[in-house]
């Protein structure tokens, strides 16, 4: 009935199949008060935080990154997760215009919107 190569290609589909599912990212679009933080953020130490209109976002820092990931907010934190790997910024100071130029805090760090 199985032969030699349909029993590992099976275990190996019910093995990946909730590994893929777990990881996918539910997108919430952003609402009217959040828009404002759409767009590429970068700190002066590289690190880099990409939010999405349709709700997703990356991150890449020195030792960790997340694509495509979900972005979601309360009134004090920001997280960006994909599955079991997620990164939580606390919001110090929500995005606003200084000098021709958007910035925001995270964790303290100064972001500066470039596009």
């Amino acid at each position: 009935m199985f032969n030699r190569l349909t029993i590992p290609a099976l275990i190996t589909t019910l093995a990946v199949v909730p590994i893929v599912s777990s990881c996918s990212a539910n997108k919430t679009p952003l609402s009217a008060e959040q828009q404002t933080y759409a767009g590429n953020w970068v700190a002066s130490d590289g690190t880099s935080v990409t939010i999405y209109l349709d709700g997703g976002g990356d991150f890449k820092a020195s030792n960790s990154s997340v694509t495509g990931g979900a972005t979601t907010f309360t009134d004090k934190t920001l997280t960006i997760a994909l599955g079991p790997i997620k990164r939580e910024f606390k919001i110090t100071q929500p995005p606003q215009e200084q000098n021709g130029k958007f910035t925001m805090q995270l964790d303290g760090i100064s972001y500066t919107k470039s596009n």
